[in-house]
């Protein structure tokens, strides 16, 4: 047999792998629900919602890919798609089961192989990778073989095991780089950092991949091979399709071939036999870093910062004491910012895309409406920090939460959104307006206040109608599903509209923007004041959390 055979080469147990791999994937179908204390015994079919909501997504983009009548030009665009949120997937959501060492505690004592557990792990991700670039692909599958032809299709299909393959490697050697440089409580540091650059790398990549091709009218879209064509990877895999659909083996295309085969299944037995060993022993030192850690002492209120925010967005006494805590717990917690800080990397890779291939005339830049694009571009940053502060590792110790004297739940909710938006989204904001009004001056000062109202309104509204759940005390997996997706875009949307609507109003008649300012700041106090106490009490955060 011969995966078997690859299994036990790579240094693993086949009988001990497998049984790993059916309990995680076990364990996966049986995420409890949050919704209430009564059904958190039950089964959720999670699986059905992620892959409803990824094959959501990938109607959006297979719409462009319908007019594209090149076939290496349309496989070349599919595969760049299913890269760049493969990647974003490995960022946001598997790292934490890349570097999990939890389970070490119970493995360990057992006659368990060394590269048995880490080689699970990875298949573990490699499966949920595959089945969501297939979800993303299932329409664009389809149109693949109406265009192109069955074989085509079929080939396609092929080649997305591929993908995925090659960029779990990826990920695996870039993590693996700054892994060699650190150690312990430093490596746990560093690779949170990272996260950042590894998600701007990945987007700045998709943005060149959609650079390169000539987009002077749609349905021609060409993509001329040049010399660098053949290092670029969704490059590959397209020019393996259409080589063997059309049995044309000339030294382009037999070039690609080799390239799609060879480095993807060279990339596997790499990660399996070499690094797979390196992974084991850095995740021990990962593991002596959880466990000797030193305890950062710090003292919000000497922080003028602090200070000067904390008079502007909370007033009384409950929401205080919630502002000051989770100022100190956002700024110490790990798996928030690792959630989170990604996002930014987005907005840096979004601004710069948006002017690159176009001349750069700072004149005729200045003179234009580019600075909203700017400016809402960081309204990325609301849904992820909503969804971040769920994440953490205090599932255990939610009770803590429940015995604090606040008089209202809902201050304490109010208190926490507030810190988290005030100490990350708000340095982000400053430094975009900064630049906005250096290129374009102070005038546009009224437009930079009306979407920081804006932004500050997603982001309480965003995080009020989740379900009251207590900051950092849920697993990721507890928080996916079909409905992120559907909320994703649902933000995206509302940000969009809201965008447009600025923009509109500037050409209304002068100062028609600053009718925003009122319907701002009216719905921020009425959801600060009004809404927040109706959707948040203490009988709905008793049915949300389990405390025992």
């Amino acid at each position: 047999m011969p995966f078997r055979w690859f299994i036990e080469k790579m240094g693993a147990d086949y009988n001990q792998f497998i049984r790993i791999l059916q309990l995680k994937l076990t364990l996966d179908d049986r995420r409890i629900k949050v919704a209430t204390k009564k059904n958190k015994n039950a089964q959720e079919k999670m699986l059905i919602k992620q892959s409803l909501g990824q094959i959501f997504m990938g109607v959006f983009f297979s719409v462009l890919l319908i007019m594209i009548k090149s076939p290496f030009t349309f496989f070349y665009l599919a595969h760049t798609f299913i890269m760049a949120l493969m990647a974003m997937m490995i960022i946001s959501e598997f790292t934490t089961i890349l570097f999990d060492t939890t389970e070490n505690a119970i493995i360990q004592p057992l006659p368990i192989k060394g590269n048995t557990m880490s080689l699970a792990r990875n298949a573990h991700i490699f499966i949920y990778l595959t089945l969501m670039a297939f979800n993303l692909s299932v329409l664009s599958i389809i149109v693949a073989i109406i265009k192109f032809g069955i074989i085509s299709g079929l080939i396609f299909i092929s080649t997305i095991f591929l993908n995925v393959l090659f960029t779990l490697f990826i990920a695996n050697i870039l993590y693996l780089g700054i892994m060699r440089i650190a150690r312990g409580e430093q490596l746990k540091n560093l690779l949170m950092y990272f996260q950042v650059a590894i998600a701007i790398f990945f987007m700045a990549a998709y943005q060149l991949g959609m650079r390169l091709i000539d987009k002077t009218q749609i349905q021609d879209m060409v993509l001329p091979v040049h010399w660098y064509t053949f290092l670029v990877p969704p490059a590959f895999f397209s020019g393996f399709i259409v080589g063997l659909s059309t049995l044309n083996f000339d030294l382009q295309h037999l070039i690609f071939i080799t390239e799609a085969i060879v480095l993807p299944i060279l990339a596997i037995f790499f990660t399996g036999k070499y690094l797979t060993p390196v992974f084991n022993r850095k995740l021990m030192d990962l593991e002596q870093g959880d466990r000797a850690s030193k305890v950062k002492i710090e003292s919000a209120n000497k922080s003028l910062w602090y200070r000067l925010m904390s008079s502007i967005f909370v007033y009384n006494s409950d929401e205080k004491a919630a502002f000051k805590m989770m100022w100190k717990m956002v700024g110490r917690e790990r798996l928030f910012k690792q959630s989170f800080l990604p996002s930014t990397g987005f907005i840096l890779v979004m601004i710069i895309s948006s002017f690159a291939g176009k001349p750069f005339d700072l004149d005729k830049i200045s003179q234009s409406n580019m600075y909203l694009l700017v400016l809402y571009s960081s309204l990325i940053c609301v849904f992820t920090i909503a969804s971040s502060l769920m994440v953490g590792p205090y599932q255990s110790a939610v009770w803590i939460f429940k015995t604090l004297p606040f008089t209202s739940s809902a201050n304490f909710f109010k208190g926490t959104i507030k810190a988290a938006f005030v100490r990350f989204i708000i340095p982000i904001y400053l430094v975009i307006s900064v630049i906005v009004c250096i290129i374009w001056g102070i005038k546009v000062f009224p437009d930079i206040l009306i979407a920081f109202l804006c932004g500050y309104l997603f982001s309480i509204l965003n995080y009020y109608i989740q379900l009251p759940i207590y900051p950092f005390s849920m697993e990721k997996s507890a928080i996916q599903g079909g409905s992120i997706f559907f909320k994703f875009f649902g933000v995206i949307v509302a940000a969009l509209a809201a965008g447009f609507l600025h923009n509109f109003l500037l050409g209304w008649f002068p100062f028609a923007n600053l009718l925003l300012i009122p319907v701002y700041v009216g719905a921020i106090w009425y959801i600060d004041q009004v809404f927040v106490y109706r959707k948040i009490n203490w009988k709905a955060v008793d049915l949300t959390n389990n405390f025992s």
